[in-house]
């Protein structure tokens, strides 16, 4: 499977379309039902764990947690990223996302989530419980750790349709 990279750009009449940014090849990506999973594939493809500044990507995927498209959102600095909820949710929408992963890194290395990574994960939770589009994870990536907020229940979504996320709590 490939993973396919977008982005967004407006068109001649000022309206938000998804451009194709770079398709990667990827084998083995049938589901990214694990926060385990995901980790691994962002940093064998992005090197998440590994970038000297902050980086936040938006995983669309289907409802049986099938990726659709993988964007980045937001690129900060070294212990910082802005990001709003109305970008991440115009990807999803245009993507026809039934559910989203965030996933940052700390670039200091520790994946412990900030106050401010807590109150993120509050706004988009509240939209998508809104829209209909499940947050399935908010992932923070260290450089030998990550937190996956849906495995620590600090999610308030249960996640009955993903069995993995279930066992794992």
């Amino acid at each position: 499977m490939k993973i396919q990279k977008l982005d967004i750009a407006l068109d001649g009449d000022g309206k938000n379309i998804l451009v194709a940014d770079f398709p990667t090849k990827y084998t083995d990506i049938k589901d990214l039902s694990k926060p385990e999973r995901i980790v691994e594939v962002m940093n064998e493809t992005f090197q998440l764990s590994e970038k000297a500044e902050e980086y936040i990507y938006l995983i669309c995927m289907t409802s049986g947690c099938r990726p659709i498209g993988f964007f980045e959102v937001a690129h900060g600095t070294h212990n910082a990223a802005l990001v709003g909820v109305r970008e991440i949710f115009i990807r999803a929408l245009l993507c026809g996302a039934a559910g989203i992963v965030l996933i940052h890194n700390h670039p200091g290395g520790f994946s412990n989530p900030s106050k401010e990574d807590f109150r993120v994960t509050d706004k988009v939770w509240a939209a998508s419980e809104f829209m209909g589009i499940q947050l399935y994870d908010h992932i923070i990536v260290g450089r030998d750790s990550w937190f996956s907020f849906a495995k620590e229940g600090k999610l308030a979504v249960v996640f009955s349709e993903i069995p993995d996320y279930n066992d794992n709590r």
